[in-house]
């Protein structure tokens, strides 16, 4: 039976570069090697958000543009015309199923107070019968998505008729002084 322990085997020699090799500076240096690679990981997601953002903004103007077409239209008065409009609303729609896979959804605002951080205000219109800074129509809506506000709202709220009165008056005076 042979030696086990049998020292015959001919000498493997250590390369240079692994005598001189200081491990604790080596793992050092992968570790910052993959900091650096995290960084850039989290800064290439921020920018996709961003971009994402920016074409879900896009698609939001053109759902907006399809809606008033449709809602322009009004009575198709032939087949064709029939055809052009099912076809725009099908477009629509398509539009619309992937702003909700997106979860892009929009604010509601009609009838309710004025929320400055989802809303700009674009008109006021005189109403007593209506509290002050309540939203009555929405002149563009304003959307949302999962990471926050896409597109503030532009509303028209409701206002005092008296001081309705006096801005308009004295804005003509102003024009009139500037004159």
């Amino acid at each position: 039976m042979p030696d086990p322990f049998s020292f015959d085997d001919p000498f493997v020699p250590v390369p240079p570069a692994a005598v001189d090799a200081d491990p604790a500076t080596t793992i050092r240096e992968l570790f910052y090697r993959v900091a650096r690679l995290e960084q850039g990981l989290e800064e290439s997601h921020v920018q996709a958000g961003a971009d994402l953002g920016e074409v879900l903004l896009d698609l939001v103007s053109l759902s907006d543009d399809i809606r008033r077409i449709v809602e322009r239209w009004g009575i198709a008065t032939n087949a064709q015309e029939a055809a052009l409009v099912r076809s725009v609303v099908a477009l629509g729609r398509k539009l619309n199923a992937i702003l909700d896979h997106h979860e892009v959804r929009p604010v509601n605002t009609i009838g309710q107070p004025l929320d400055p951080k989802t809303s700009d205000v674009v008109e006021v219109e005189a109403r007593d019968n209506i509290a002050p800074d309540m939203v009555l129509r929405e002149v563009q809506m304003g959307y949302a998505w999962r990471h926050g506000l896409l597109r503030r709202a532009k509303v028209a709220v409701s206002g005092p008729a008296d001081s309705t009165t006096n801005e308009a008056e004295n804005g003509e005076q102003a024009a009139e002084a500037t004159a």
